[in-house]
């Protein structure tokens, strides 16, 4: 880690022993982002005395939900960008002001996923994403001129959006809590999957084989349906705690917000 990043973590925490709350602005989270989330979470534990055993689970909590907040809002920009596209070829007018009425009103919403191709969206986001990853780790070699000008595209249409997710650190002598909200309202059709997908776990757990979720016979390859969150799910059950009172995913007009919490108690030594 750089002389920088090593700065940017000891703030970080500096804020949190002051004033028990830490905020950060995320658009991506690469490798070199994950490693400094990794660094707060160590140093975290280590000022405020909390076990280390259980350091890694609720590390990994926090990314599912983070990368599922990334995601979302990706496929936000290419789901809108796909939308104008379709606009434009039916030579609709104004298409901004039918864009902005569309995207504001979740009815309308929901009812252009039905003239975009679900596969066509998942294939565009997880390139998307794939190449991001690829650029910052410098992994796979250097992109082509193809590459680099989708990306300088997809960055485009974000700077547009002006779409970001505001991650959430704080501490209180009780609970720990993580906040994640990102700047786009989640589609009705993604929640529900959430939803039954949490519900499935839910009905498994209970029945004593929770991690029979992820087996062949339950696992859901659609775009969104809950995977990640149902993995942060899972990691509350084996700390013996209940997901559903203690995680909670909501939406509004203009955003999606993702709350954790965990009792303190549950990092005593």
């Amino acid at each position: 880690m750089s002389t920088a990043e090593k700065d940017k973590v000891a703030k970080a925490v500096q804020k949190l022993q002051r004033d028990r709350i830490v905020i950060f602005r995320i658009n991506a989270l690469t490798r070199i982002g994950r490693e400094e989330l990794m660094s707060i979470f160590s140093r975290l534990f280590e000022e405020f005395q909390l076990n280390p055993a259980l350091l890694f689970n609720l590390y990994s909590a926090v990314v599912e939900v983070i990368f599922n907040a990334i995601k979302a809002n990706a496929k936000h920009i290419v789901f809108k960008s796909e939308v104008k596209m379709k606009l434009l070829r039916q030579n609709f007018e104004d298409i901004d002001t039918l864009l902005q009425i569309i995207f504001r009103e979740e009815v309308l919403r929901d009812f252009m996923t039905r003239h975009i191709i679900p596969e066509k969206l998942k294939k565009r986001v997880n390139t998307i994403l794939q190449l991001e990853e690829k650029k910052r780790t410098g992994r796979g070699g250097p992109l082509s001129e193809k590459d680099l000008e989708a990306l300088r595209e997809f960055k485009r249409l974000i700077e547009d959006e002006e779409v970001l997710i505001h991650f959430t650190i704080a501490m209180t002598e009780d609970r720990i809590t993580f906040n994640v909200v990102n700047d786009i309202p989640i589609l009705a059709k993604d929640m529900a999957r959430i939803e039954q997908s949490r519900s499935t776990h839910k009905k498994l757990f209970d029945e004593g084989r929770s991690t029979d979720y992820f087996g062949p016979d339950y696992i859901d390859l659609t775009e969104s349906a809950g995977f990640g969150i149902a993995m942060a799910d899972e990691i509350y059950y084996e700390m013996g705690l209940d997901p559903m009172r203690h995680f909670t995913i909501s939406a509004s007009e203009g955003s999606t917000r993702a709350v954790m919490y965990f009792p303190r108690e549950k990092f005593a030594f």
